[in-house]
């Protein structure tokens, strides 16, 4: 059977990840497909994906996104680590950076000039030659080029679902208004064909992506992709999320921080911070579970 032609790319469902999608496709490949995206007002987005990691600034430089318009639209910071509090044991904490530690050499590598120092008296910490630890344990940040920081970005994921659709929709990707009752598939291959609205439209496609969330309505609910349960290595099953006002400048790194029965994440913004607490009811009573869980998955 020969490969179909991908002239018209459907994706299903908005938010960050579809908006993202749209963008990618838009603008890389746009000028040779018609795509489209659905979405329904009437279906809310979960909205806590704020915390980002260094692989995102390669997406930004392919879609040549200007940092600082960025920024701005999406009430950035920057994020050099992640600092995991009460992990080992209470009271210990450690940041895992986004630096490199030290300088390689064609004769070994740099943790073994840092052993051998250490066997003639050198106390220094290994941590101690990782710049972006160093500024991160001092809440310091800059931008500076060529041979920068390593960094990723704290943001409001609804506003950078806003900038990621005006970026798509500059290249011609089209917003379509409405809720899918319906998945159509080819019955010599079993692909998908085409989606049907509430309202009766008909939307066909040669390529469709799936960014419908948790309910995977393509690839769960019509494809029939299995979902593997790893709940026996990660029991947490709940999480709530919860803006507060910013009380302090903002610091250079997402906390992440150990509790009884789950984990709780600090992520500053320009004009709020954001906290949610993640955690596996099995082991929080009634009583103990907070009232306005956001989502059980």
């Amino acid at each position: 059977m020969s490969a179909q032609k991908v002239r018209k790319v459907v994706i299903v469902g908005g938010g960050t990840a579809g908006w993202v999608a749209a963008a990618s496709v838009a603008k890389l490949l746009g000028k040779n497909l018609d795509i489209s995206l659905i979405e329904s007002d009437e279906i809310g987005t979960v909205g806590v994906g704020e915390a980002t990691i260094p692989t995102l600034i390669t997406l930004h430089q392919l879609l040549k996104i200007d940092e600082r318009e960025f920024m701005a639209a999406v009430q950035g910071t920057f994020k050099l680590g992640i600092s995991f509090e009460n992990w080992r044991d209470v009271g210990k904490d450690y940041i895992h950076s986004f630096g490199f530690t030290g300088k390689d050499c064609w004769a070994a590598g740099f943790v073994h000039f840092w052993l051998k120092a250490r066997a003639q008296g050198n106390k220094a910490d290994f941590g101690e030659y990782c710049t972006e630890l160093m500024a991160a344990k001092a809440n310091k940040f800059a931008v500076f080029k060529p041979d920068g920081l390593n960094y990723a970005y704290h943001m409001d994921a609804s506003l950078y679902a806003k900038f990621m659709r005006k970026i798509a929709e500059q290249h011609g990707c089209k917003r379509i208004e409405g809720k899918i009752v319906e998945v159509g598939t080819n019955s010599d291959n079993g692909y998908i064909s085409h989606v049907q609205l509430a309202s009766g439209q008909k939307i066909e496609g040669d390529l469709f992506i799936d960014c419908s969330g948790f309910r995977s309505l393509l690839l769960g609910e019509t494809l029939g992709t299995g979902f593997e349960d790893w709940s026996k290595w990660l029991p947490c099953d709940s999480a709530i999320a919860v803006q507060t006002r910013s009380v302090s400048e903002p610091i250079p790194y997402t906390r992440s921080i150990a509790r009884d029965a789950g984990w709780q994440w600090r992520i500053p913004l320009q004009s709020r911070v954001g906290n949610g607490f993640v955690f596996c009811s099995k082991y929080l009573s009634d009583e103990q579970r907070p009232r306005n869980t956001a989502k059980q998955y």
